[in-house]
Protein backbone atom coordinates (compact mmCIF):
# COMPACT_ATOMS: atom_id res chain seq x y z
CA UNK A 1 0.00 0.00 0.00
CA UNK A 2 1.45 3.72 -0.92
CA UNK A 3 -0.16 7.18 -0.21
CA UNK A 4 0.84 10.11 -2.47
CA UNK A 5 3.04 12.65 -0.70
CA UNK A 6 0.56 15.56 -2.46
CA UNK A 7 -2.84 14.34 -0.35
CA UNK A 8 -3.63 14.76 3.15
CA UNK A 9 -2.37 13.00 6.07
CA UNK A 10 0.67 12.06 4.01
CA UNK A 11 2.98 13.01 7.05
CA UNK A 12 0.94 11.29 9.50
CA UNK A 13 0.86 8.31 7.58
CA UNK A 14 4.55 8.34 6.89
CA UNK A 15 5.34 8.16 10.41
CA UNK A 16 3.38 5.04 10.98
CA UNK A 17 4.85 3.03 8.28
CA UNK A 18 2.76 3.75 5.32
CA UNK A 19 4.72 3.76 1.89
CA UNK A 20 4.60 7.29 0.35
CA UNK A 21 4.61 8.00 -3.21
CA UNK A 22 6.29 10.97 -4.96
CA UNK A 23 5.86 11.77 -8.71
CA UNK A 24 8.93 12.86 -10.52
CA UNK A 25 9.04 14.47 -13.93
CA UNK A 26 11.68 13.77 -16.32
CA UNK A 27 12.48 15.11 -19.49
CA UNK A 28 15.31 15.44 -21.84
CA UNK A 29 16.15 19.31 -23.12
CA UNK A 30 17.18 18.71 -26.91
CA UNK A 31 18.33 22.37 -26.68
CA UNK A 32 20.55 21.77 -23.56
CA UNK A 33 21.26 18.62 -23.91
CA UNK A 34 20.71 17.74 -20.32
CA UNK A 35 17.82 15.57 -18.82
CA UNK A 36 16.36 17.59 -16.18
CA UNK A 37 13.86 16.07 -13.30
CA UNK A 38 11.11 18.47 -11.61
CA UNK A 39 8.48 17.71 -8.82
CA UNK A 40 5.12 19.07 -8.21
CA UNK A 41 5.21 17.11 -5.14
CA UNK A 42 8.58 18.09 -3.17
CA UNK A 43 9.02 22.20 -3.76
CA UNK A 44 12.54 22.69 -4.78
CA UNK A 45 13.07 20.01 -6.75
CA UNK A 46 14.60 20.74 -10.37
CA UNK A 47 17.96 19.28 -11.13
CA UNK A 48 19.48 18.52 -14.17
CA UNK A 49 22.39 16.31 -15.66
CA UNK A 50 24.36 15.55 -18.93
CA UNK A 51 23.08 11.33 -18.40
CA UNK A 52 20.32 9.89 -17.14
CA UNK A 53 21.88 7.61 -14.50
CA UNK A 54 23.47 11.02 -13.22
CA UNK A 55 20.14 12.28 -12.70
CA UNK A 56 18.65 9.38 -10.86
CA UNK A 57 21.59 9.74 -8.10
CA UNK A 58 20.96 13.12 -7.90
CA UNK A 59 17.37 12.76 -7.46
CA UNK A 60 18.13 9.88 -4.69
CA UNK A 61 20.58 12.03 -3.05
CA UNK A 62 17.96 15.34 -3.17
CA UNK A 63 14.83 14.02 -1.86
CA UNK A 64 15.73 13.44 1.72
CA UNK A 65 17.30 17.01 2.05
CA UNK A 66 14.39 18.36 0.50
CA UNK A 67 11.87 17.08 2.55
CA UNK A 68 13.56 17.97 5.67
CA UNK A 69 13.89 21.33 4.07
CA UNK A 70 10.13 21.80 3.11
CA UNK A 71 8.70 20.41 6.33
CA UNK A 72 7.28 23.71 8.76
CA UNK A 73 8.27 20.87 11.97
CA UNK A 74 11.16 18.77 13.01
CA UNK A 75 11.03 15.07 11.59
CA UNK A 76 12.35 12.63 14.10
CA UNK A 77 13.89 10.31 10.89
CA UNK A 78 13.65 10.65 6.95
CA UNK A 79 14.13 7.27 4.78
CA UNK A 80 14.36 7.37 1.49
CA UNK A 81 14.21 4.25 -0.72
CA UNK A 82 13.97 5.28 -4.23
CA UNK A 83 11.98 2.86 -6.64
CA UNK A 84 12.47 4.22 -10.13
CA UNK A 85 9.00 2.80 -12.46
CA UNK A 86 8.83 3.65 -16.15
CA UNK A 87 6.10 5.19 -17.39
CA UNK A 88 5.92 6.08 -21.07
CA UNK A 89 3.05 7.98 -22.77
CA UNK A 90 2.94 8.77 -26.10
CA UNK A 91 0.91 11.62 -27.91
Amino acid sequence: MSYPLRYPFSWFLARIGITITININFIYDDEEKVFVATSKDIQGLVLEAENFNTLKKEVEEAISNLLILGYKKSLPKVSTDVIFKDHIVIA
